[in-house]
């Protein structure tokens, strides 16, 4: 599936979604149709989430939140954030104290 195509319809999902009331039913059909097309190794994490969590957001708005926010940014900018980047230093950080244990340990 084409960049653009997804983004569009996950629009569509989210224009649903953000109607008042939310037509839940509605959502979910998209969601699940979308989610059958999708290849999942070549689309973000953030999106198969919101395409899965549709039962969560209906009852937590906080979530819901959330989800919208994350997919609205891929939708409007084509960003995403699958989560916390770890800096470089943390994982020395690590080694280096695997490698004090591992020598105390020897010793």
């Amino acid at each position: 599936m084409e960049f653009d195509e997804l983004r569009s319809r996950l629009a569509a999902i989210l224009a649903v979604e953000e109607r008042q009331p939310p037509d839940w039913l509605e959502v979910e059909r998209l969601a699940s149709q979308l989610q059958r097309e999708l290849p999942i190794d070549a689309t973000p994490e953030a999106v198969h989430r919101y395409l899965d969590d549709a039962d969560i957001r209906s009852r937590d708005d906080a979530y819901g939140v959330r989800q919208r926010r994350d997919v609205r940014r891929y939708v409007d900018l084509g960003e995403y954030d699958d989560g916390t980047p770890i800096p470089w230093w943390g994982c020395a950080l690590v080694l280096l104290a695997g490698a004090g244990v591992i020598k105390w340990l020897l010793l």
